[in-house]
């Protein structure tokens, strides 16, 4: 199955809307640039399978 694009303008206005931030028009597609950038930078952290068995490593103390 072809892997869904998401619809960044949408989240975009939608995540803006939902926290109160307005984005003036003039900026908004700066904002859904950056986003999808975002989202590149992430993806191959995103995409990296861990096994369900890890334990996170110790905390350190001085």
């Amino acid at each position: 199955m072809a892997e869904e694009k998401p619809d960044i303008a949408t989240l975009v206005d939608e995540a803006a809307k939902a926290i109160g931030l307005p984005i003036a028009a003039e900026y908004r597609d700066k904002v859904i640039v950056n986003y999808q950038r975002s989202l590149a930078i992430a993806k191959p952290l995103l995409d990296l399978d861990l096994d369900d068995e890890l334990s996170p490593a110790p905390v350190f103390r001085p």
